[in-house]
């Protein structure tokens, strides 16, 4: 089964990095996002240290936009981070630096503990987060009850209101017209409330994870829903990992913003007099940076033990210990694999990098406890104490470059997530592995539509399909393994993150230039017939 990369939208002349870097020297730059590029930590002497962050999209505008030095507003989520932003306000600093050679200009929302904990704890995640990743169990949860209202009054409604207004403040004081990147699921609400005071902003919102169909989006009450695709429309352009999202996002819309006219041709929305365009913009990894970190010496200084995980024949996955990352059919599917095919045992690993994760949901406590208990399960059916062998090796903790170097040796990567909005160490494998392994990629990762080509895509709940997936991983012949392998790695490097950020600001360029953007198409509001061009189910999913 191949999947071919969809496209992301309605074909426009492409944009030279001379015209994207002139249309930022007239113009700011204001990044905004739940978690910042830096985060502070005090130190005995009364200064601050400051750990950047390693996200892609940090790597990106660093990469794209480092001598405009961008404006970075974020939570102030550390003791430090408010430490740092309580000085900065008693000082009248406007901006926080962190370093001479810093590539940000930094701004901190700071909410109290009680609103920050109802936004992030209560609406971000679970609710949210579990929503669009398709994990409630619907006939028990979720409840929204008084609680849940009051922390979406008093919580998200109210921290994006913060973050509105540090960054209207923001815009106040800068001497040209800045564009605003908005990032993810905390910030939904963001976008309309900056609308709401600045008409003329230019205003852009990538989300980073999927997006459901609309009847899902029936999990939250209509009020709730209805804000969350209403502050959306606040902003010029939406962006989304895949087409498939994009398009969830445009029926989500269709069925509950009243007025809205969907243009599916041209993947528009228009809505109060404006244009809405929905893009895709699938994120990718800075390749050249991944390839440093894992032949760093931090990296290289795991190569001592790390082999004493490996076997003839090693299956290894990394993941966030979390519900949507389907770890517990993985290994479900391997037993099933062991059980089928007698003559791996002893010959096979699977190894598990694992990364607990939000330890304070307690959603996430629950599945590690699954994940343990399944890992106990195989490897006492199967563990050989005559030859010390046992099928899984579970390696626990955050450490990056030991992920990296792990990859470099793999014969299978398995990436079996429920859903995901993109899945990058699918890339990150890719990109390192050194014995032409072959990567098990599920549908419902977003990678699929840019790696499945090269890839055996298996479905998300198949445990069977999966175990014959592995079996047909560790038996193929070498040269289909290393076309496999080839396309891959090609795949990954055509296409880094810094192209992903390009497209993004390509194409607000293009919608900032009047003589290129579209006249909204009326709506219900000026009395005519709202236009909703719809296309077959066939050619809306090619």
């Amino acid at each position: 089964m191949a999947m071919q990369a969809a496209d992301s939208g309605p074909r426009h002349p492409e944009r030279t990095q001379e015209q994207i870097d002139a249309f930022l020297a007239e113009r700011t730059l204001i990044v905004a996002s739940n978690r910042g590029p830096v985060t502070f930590s005090a130190e005995d002497d009364g200064t601050f240290s400051a750990r950047k962050g390693s996200g892609g999209v940090v790597t990106a505008v660093a990469a794209i936009a480092r001598e405009q030095k961008p404006i970075w507003i974020a939570a102030a989520m550390t003791d430090g981070d408010r430490a740092r932003a309580e000085i900065a306000e008693r000082r009248g600093e406007a901006l926080i630096g962190f370093g001479a050679d810093s590539e940000f200009r930094l701004r901190f929302v700071v909410p109290s503990a009680a609103s920050y904990h109802q936004y992030y704890n209560v609406i971000s995640n679970p609710l949210l987060w579990f929503l669009q990743h398709y994990l409630w169990d619907t006939p028990r949860t979720p409840d929204i009850t008084a609680e849940t209202w009051e922390a979406w009054h008093d919580g998200y409604v109210a921290v994006n209101r913060l973050f509105a207004d540090e960054i209207l403040a923001a815009c106040e004081q800068c001497e040209d017209q800045p564009v605003v990147m908005l990032q993810d699921y905390q910030l939904y609400l963001c976008g309309g409330f900056i609308r709401e005071r600045n008409p003329n902003a230019i205003l852009q919102h990538f989300v980073h994870i999927p997006w459901p169909d609309p009847d899902y989006w029936r999990l939250l009450p209509l009020a709730m829903r209805r804000a969350i695709c209403e502050g959306m429309l606040g902003n010029d352009v939406v962006g989304f990992q895949t087409p498939e999202h994009a398009r969830s996002f445009m029926y989500t819309c269709e069925a509950y913003v009243p007025g809205a006219s969907i243009d599916y041709v041209n993947l528009e929305i228009a809505w109060r007099g404006r244009t809405i365009e929905v893009r895709s913009y699938p994120i990718s990894i800075d390749t050249e940076a991944v390839r440093a970190a894992a032949y760093s010496k931090e990296a290289r200084s795991h190569d001592r033990y790390l082999p004493n995980h490996w076997n003839e024949f090693t299956v290894l996955r990394v993941d966030r210990a979390e519900p949507s990352k389907n770890i517990v059919r993985g290994f479900l599917a391997f037993d099933r694999f062991l059980e089928a095919h007698e003559e791996f045992q002893g010959r096979v690993n699977f190894v598990a990098i694992t990364v607990p994760s939000r330890m304070d949901v307690h959603e996430y406590q629950d599945y590690l406890d699954d994940v343990s208990a399944a890992v106990g399960r195989i490897n006492a059916r199967y563990a050989n104490v005559e030859t010390g062998w046992q099928p899984i090796h579970v390696i626990m903790g955050e450490n990056y470059a030991r992920a990296l170097a792990a990859m470099k040796w793999y014969d299978v990567l398995l990436v079996n997530s429920i859903i995901d909005g993109m899945n990058l160490v699918a890339k990150e494998g890719a990109l390192l592995n050194e014995r032409n392994g072959v990567l098990i990629i599920s549908e419902g990762a977003g990678a699929v539509t840019q790696l499945g080509e090269h890839s055996l895509i298996i479905a998300p709940t198949d445990v069977e399909g999966t175990a014959d997936a592995l079996f047909e991983a560790l038996t193929m012949p070498l040269p289909e393994r290393r076309r496999r392998a080839e396309g891959l790695r090609r795949a990954v490097e055509e296409d880094d993150v810094a192209a992903w950020f390009r497209r993004q600001l390509a194409d607000i360029v293009r919608y900032a230039s009047p003589d290129e953007r579209g006249s909204a198409a009326p709506n219900e509001d000026d009395g005519a017939r709202p236009r909703i061009v719809s296309l077959p189910i066939s050619a809306q999913t090619d």
